[in-house]
């Protein structure tokens, strides 16, 4: 994002910014650094790639998926992981349209799901479920965020999916009170993600590592 689209999402944040935060669920300036020197910055290293299976039931357009994976690439980059997506076919799709879509699963696949809209009454942008490793985005919740405070869609469903992800590699109890895994998105959060964005801690990182190279 250039320096001029960052202050535009900036100004249009401090005018639709309500001073209740932003629920997640259980969820740059590219030469900058994190602001937080506990957050990581590490160039991935052999054995630390992650592969994530994409299935996008809500239909979003190509642009805006890739948009939020490569901002969610760059934040787990930055934590030293790499991470590969892979479309997949939905339903009776046929399956020689996803060629990047494993025909066999394995137990180092994540599954990121991306629902049209939430199948209960919930506030939560999205939820994880470790055990299964499937990680649900609830397009309906990001884009009434973003509409909300005026912040680009794509970055309110990059941070939702790293977020996300990052319990799958982190564990259920894995919030904390700074950088991506924080409960709640208050005003300075939205402010750092108009910014530089939010990141993953140095612990956090070493962890997903340690957890991407068994």
């Amino acid at each position: 994002m250039s320096r001029k689209n960052s202050f535009s999402c900036i100004l249009n944040l401090l005018f639709s910014l309500s001073l209740e935060g932003l629920v997640l669920a259980s969820s740059p300036n590219m030469g900058q650094e994190p602001q937080d020197p506990r957050e990581a910055s590490h160039l991935p290293e052999q054995g630390t790639s992650v592969t994530v299976l994409v299935y996008n039931y809500a239909h979003l357009p190509m642009q805006t998926l890739r948009q939020a994976q490569d901002r969610a690439s760059l934040i787990f980059r930055k934590a030293g992981v790499e991470v590969e997506w892979a479309d997949c076919p939905l339903n009776d799709e046929d399956p020689s349209l996803y060629p990047k879509c494993p025909a066999i699963l394995d137990a180092t696949q994540l599954f990121l799901r991306v629902f049209p809209k939430t199948a209960a009454k919930m506030e939560h942008g999205g939820q994880a479920f470790v055990a299964a490793r499937i990680a649900n985005i609830f397009w309906n919740r990001v884009e009434e965020q973003a509409q909300r405070l005026n912040v680009p869609v794509s970055r309110i469903l990059a941070h939702t999916v790293a977020h996300e992800l990052g319990h799958l590699l982190l564990g259920s109890n894995s919030h904390s009170p700074t950088g991506i895994m924080i409960p709640r998105w208050d005003s300075q959060a939205m402010t750092r993600i108009c910014q530089d964005g939010l990141y993953f801690n140095r612990q956090q990182a070493e962890v997903i590592r340690a957890e991407m190279r068994k």
